[in-house]
């Protein structure tokens, strides 16, 4: 089984943002995460990769088939790839997959929020009701 993963950082403004991509066989998951207003240092990059690895939102991609990619290249070609796709800067999979996953995010959290709502109502209905027939019991 062969792991591949890629870090893209990049600014958009006004936080530099960091995208994690790892292939693993044939799952593909992402994960985005959010460095601040400064650019970060190769050491905050190495202490986010060793200490909160475990700790990021991964967003597992379902039935996707990815090109192969191959290892035999030479590293200047791979340099000069990865030149080209910060030059080009056009939408990923990966942030295609983050938008999926934070609008199925946003809509889990509207039907949430609409269950509650009519959970209160329902509580406050039926404290309406109790008092009104506490008041005419009373007599």
């Amino acid at each position: 089984m062969t792991i591949q993963g890629k870090l893209t950082v990049y600014f958009e403004r006004p936080f530099y943002r960091g995208l994690f991509e790892q292939t693993m066989g044939d799952t593909y998951r992402v994960a985005k995460v959010t460095f601040g207003t400064q650019a970060p240092t190769a050491s905050e990059l190495l202490h986010l990769i060793q200490q909160r690895w475990e700790d990021l939102h991964w967003v597992a991609a379902q039935d996707v088939i990815l090109p192969k990619l191959q290892m035999t290249t030479s590293p200047k070609r791979r340099s000069r790839q990865a030149r080209k796709e910060v030059r080009n800067a056009k939408r990923t999979q990966a942030t295609t997959f983050l938008k999926l996953a934070h609008k199925r995010n946003l809509q889990v959290k509207k039907q949430r929020r609409k269950q509650l709502k009519d959970q209160h109502a329902c509580e406050v209905r039926l404290k309406k009701q109790a008092k009104r027939l506490e008041k005419h019991q009373v007599h």
